[in-house]
């Protein structure tokens, strides 16, 4: 029994490695791979977030200056696009709604030596607690 079982196992092994080796030999020949060095790097930019209080809007020179909500404290200076995203309780805004003070969250890329936004998230300010009445 274990004779008729390994010949069966070695059939089906020989089946499963032809058809690997006939399509191998079926493929055209691909044109040789470029040297690395040839090559030119994809370009990739990675997108950052950052989160913050809004300390200027200038919308003359469509840019926003957003002071770090992280431990450095640090303003950060992101340049706005037409193709910025901006929004404020889900409606679409423009970079003039937004005003000092406000609670942001920047997604941007970096692009010589800048900041491109491409989205901005205005935080909705939390509502204020509702005054308990006097018994």
């Amino acid at each position: 029994m274990t004779k008729l079982l390994s010949f069966i196992a070695a059939v089906v092994c020989a089946f499963a490695f032809t058809g690997t080796v006939i399509a191998d030999d079926a493929a055209p020949a691909a044109a040789p791979a470029a040297p690395a060095a040839q090559m030119a790097p994809a370009k990739q930019t990675k997108t950052s977030i950052r989160t913050g209080e809004v300390v200027s809007v200038d919308v003359a020179a469509n840019q926003l200056v957003v002071k770090s909500s992280e431990a450095k404290q640090e303003s950060v200076t992101f340049n706005v696009t037409p193709k910025t995203n901006i929004k404020k309780a889900g409606k679409v805004i423009a970079l003039s709604d937004i005003v000092s003070g406000d609670k942001v969250i920047v997604a941007y890329k970096h692009k010589d030596n800048n900041r491109i936004a491409t989205a901005i998230k205005v935080k909705a300010p939390k509502a204020a607690p509702a005054a308990t009445p006097a018994q």
